[in-house]
């Protein structure tokens, strides 16, 4: 018998790796996947294994690397349509499946770290808008995030404000100071004085505050607007105090040239039987509110001698004009 050699291959393209069943017996791969050489294939489509058109009954790559059999598998391993679709395939299918699915994996981590970049992109911006920067101008709609030209971010020492000209003029002889502990950092100072010497008593008490920009403030936000927004506050407490107080509606009258506004309030305590004249004198001077409350004996008290209303005020008014002229 004529030994017979192999079947000349088709002009214009390779052989095709024929499949099992229907595929084989027609002649053709029963997936309509046109098989060739590597270089027909993108990339992407796995490493080289040789020519596609393989033998289809060589081992094949199996799931964990390891060659599987050919033939049929045991009774006890999966035998699902996908895993038969997987084993029964041509040469390459497995590796540009496991391409689809690497690719498929890097579009969902593309998708998602774009969002989480939007996403932090957006909390930043907001975290600046709220915060406020040394730029000066306003945000769009019209509310103040930052410090205006001309207003104060920090406020002098009280202690060192008040010259001792004043303390020697309504404060004479021995006195007590103390400074309190500020929590407003440099945005608040605090100091206080007492004479215990009788027959004078008095106790003067100082503070200055610098507001800030605030989205609780009226208007548009804006420092000056929280000061102005404390100081009529500050008003209103003196001629309406609070019932939680105990303190009685104040005399109120304005004090002319003491900083932008400022008003003085006389109110006459009781304590066990005692009577005090308590003098409180409120400035502002832009985002800067300046707070004096001055007190002495209403009367004469055991070895103490009264303090007149208009020396107490006349003290608050020249101690406020000292820390105001003090302002940065």
């Amino acid at each position: 018998m004529a030994q017979q050699g192999p079947p000349p291959a088709r002009s214009g393209r390779p052989p095709t790796a024929r499949g099992r069943g229907e595929g084989r017996a027609a002649g053709r791969n029963p997936w309509d996947v046109p098989v060739g050489t590597d270089e027909e294939y993108p990339p992407w489509a796995g490493p080289a294994v040789g020519p596609r058109w393989a033998d289809p009954e060589a081992p094949q790559r199996g799931r964990h690397g390891l060659d599987d059999p050919p033939g049929p598998r045991g009774a006890g391993e999966d035998q699902s349509g996908e895993q038969d679709r997987a084993r029964n395939a041509p040469p390459g299918f497995r590796s540009r499946m496991a391409a689809a699915r690497s690719r498929r994996r890097s579009r969902i981590v593309w998708v998602w770290g774009g969002a989480a970049v939007a996403v932090a992109g957006i909390v930043t911006w907001l975290l600046f808008a709220l915060a406020g920067s040394p730029a000066t101008t306003a945000p769009v709609g019209g509310f103040v995030t930052t410090f205006q030209p001309g207003e104060f971010r920090t406020v002098p020492g009280a202690c060192a404000s008040v010259t001792p000209a004043t303390l020697g003029q309504y404060l004479p002889g021995p006195r007590r100071m103390i400074a309190p502990h500020s929590l407003d950092g440099s945005a608040q100072s605090l100091c206080n004085w007492t004479l215990d010497a009788p027959p004078v008593y008095r106790v003067l008490a100082v503070t200055a505050q610098a507001y800030a920009p605030s989205g609780l403030a009226s208007g548009n936000g804006s420092a000056t607007r929280a000061a102005t927004d404390a100081y009529l506050q500050a008003l209103q407490a003196k001629r309406h105090p609070a019932k939680a107080t105990h303190l009685p509606a104040a005399a109120v009258t304005g004090v002319p040239r003491l900083g932008t506004a400022a008003f003085a309030a006389l109110q006459v305590v009781l304590v066990r039987g005692d009577a005090t004249d308590l003098e409180t004198v409120v400035a502002r001077d832009r985002n800067v509110l300046v707070t004096i409350v001055f007190q002495g004996p209403h009367g004469h008290t055991g070895r103490y001698g009264p303090a007149s209303p208009a020396l107490l005020q006349a003290g608050a008014v020249a101690a406020a004009r000292d820390v105001l002229s003090r302002l940065p």
